[in-house]
């Protein structure tokens, strides 16, 4: 399946359309779980919530660094 997705590029408004193949079952699972209206608007917000997992999970692991780091140093 083929979905219209944006990346930026020299065009005046800085973005060239593009065509890639995207997972159709895991788009239609994703629009139908999240309500998603529109292909795009299910990859941008599968993309968001990918991103912010993975920023928590970073985040955490540098609040446990922070705490090791802490006890050995007292």
């Amino acid at each position: 399946m083929g979905v219209m997705v944006s990346r930026p590029g020299t065009e005046e408004e800085n973005v060239t359309p593009t065509w890639d193949d995207i997972d159709a079952d895991a788009l239609r699972e994703t629009m139908r779980f999240s309500g998603a209206l529109s292909e795009v608007e299910a990859i941008n917000l599968a993309l968001r919530v990918y991103a912010a997992r993975h920023r928590s999970r970073a985040e955490a692991g540098r609040e446990r660094e922070r705490r090791i780091a802490q006890r050995r140093a007292s």
